[in-house]
């Protein structure tokens, strides 16, 4: 297979570990480790000091404005991306490139003018956004928002979704070509992802631990998980849950329920501690109202962890009925949940053929390797695709131009 030179397209810096949780550093690193050529089409800038500040207070407070960006389709966001888009063409014709891999880039691609193909990935389409998270957009954003989404899915020559949902969504609001979307589910944001025996060595215990890791508290459902513990408990269970990364409200207290508010991934002490959590629970429980592709569940299946969560957005690409987990409909309860658990963990047969299935799933599925893998595949195709093309489009001109001596 011949190398590839895929230009990296995205106003965001795929080299840091922050943005987009991680998820652009650990495509370009799967990229790169398959000797495909990643060729930044974004010029390096520095932070100053004041915006480091600003994004580690961001990352506490949930800021959702924290990129500090103009309102969309205002007269600076134009310029800003315009400016943005000249540096990107400029590269391009120093640095041509076989393909432009454009994650998360609809608002660039909105700009750029290029003959090479483009693939755009993403987890959500606008209209998705708009519905689930972020109702507060005025009718000119939405309206911008929606031109920009539009034009990328036409402009690009491949379609890479992480799940049904968001592909269903190009489909029926944007009108996308249904034969050039491709479905790939994300992969799990691991530096090290433990080896499958170290996985699978939790011993027997009677205790059944929960882990939750997520940002939200309200969205992620951790209303239903302590209450899923409560229940648990009452039904004879010892349990306890261990909730990551928010604070529940003050009257939610509990001497099984232990809360850690913060841990950030990108400091080695901190993800062992992390990591450690994920070795050491037996179920991840993520009862969110809401969500996309979350890379945390992809996470929980490579330390052999099943999850339970809530059929809604693209987590049913992600968790299959049975082998690495279990959803639930929204209107499911605490009691739903415990009974679910306690049906998969009193028989020890039971939980650990679910534990090794979970980890299966991560191993063929959901990890970065296979994603780039299946990316390497589609990209090549085409490639091949236009190249064919245009051969057809030199070998016409010639006819014609021989036809008309």
């Amino acid at each position: 297979m011949q190398t590839l030179r895929v230009g990296f397209l995205s106003f965001h810096d795929h080299l840091d570990r922050n943005a987009w949780s991680g998820t652009l550093f650990y495509m370009q690193g799967a990229l790169k480790a398959r000797d495909i050529q990643v060729v930044s089409l974004r010029e390096a800038k520095k932070k100053s000091l004041w915006q480091k500040i600003w994004q580690k207070i961001s990352r506490y407070v949930g800021n959702k404005n924290s990129s500090s960006e103009e309102k969309l389709g205002s007269l600076s966001y134009i310029a800003e991306r315009h400016k943005f888009i000249s540096g990107v063409e400029k590269k391009l014709a120093e640095t041509p490139c076989d393909v432009i891999f454009a994650p998360i880039a609809s608002r660039e691609l909105m700009f750029l003018k290029t003959s090479i193909p483009i693939i755009y990935l993403s987890d959500i389409t606008f209209s998705l956004y708009h519905q689930l998270y972020e109702p507060g957009f005025d009718k000119q954003e939405c309206d911008w928002a929606s031109k920009q989404e539009s034009i990328a899915i036409s402009k690009a020559s491949k379609l890479i979704y992480s799940s049904q949902w968001a592909a269903d969504s190009a489909i029926s609001d944007y009108q996308a070509e249904a034969d050039k979307i491709e479905i790939i589910p994300f992969g799990a944001n691991l530096d090290t992802p433990p080896l499958a025996e170290e996985a699978l060595a939790k011993k027997p215990t009677s205790t059944c631990r929960l882990l939750l890791v997520g940002k939200d508290w309200y969205r992620k459902g951790g209303d239903i998980a302590f209450q899923t513990l409560i229940s648990l408990l009452q039904k004879g269970v010892n349990a306890e849950l261990v909730v990551v990364g928010c604070m529940p409200p003050a009257e939610i207290k509990h001497d099984k329920l232990i809360v850690i508010p913060y841990l950030n991934k990108n400091v080695p002490k901190e993800r062992n501690q992390l990591d450690k959590l994920f070795l050491n629970s037996h179920f991840f429980i993520l009862p969110t109202r809401a969500d996309c592709s979350p890379i945390v569940t992809c996470e929980a299946n490579a330390f052999a962890l099943p999850v339970l969560t809530t059929d809604v957005g693209g987590i049913p690409t992600i968790i299959k009925e049975g082998k690495n987990g279990y959803t639930l409909p929204l209107s499911a309860s605490g009691d739903d949940y415990a009974n679910l658990i306690i049906e998969n963990f009193s028989e020890e047969s039971v939980y650990e053929n679910l534990r090794h299935s979970s980890r299966k799933e991560y191993e063929t599925r959901l990890n970065w390797d296979r994603w780039a893998e299946r990316f390497h595949q589609e990209a090549m195709d085409l490639l091949n695709q236009t190249n064919r093309q245009r051969e057809t489009v030199v070998v016409e001109r010639l006819t014609k131009s021989m036809a008309s001596k």
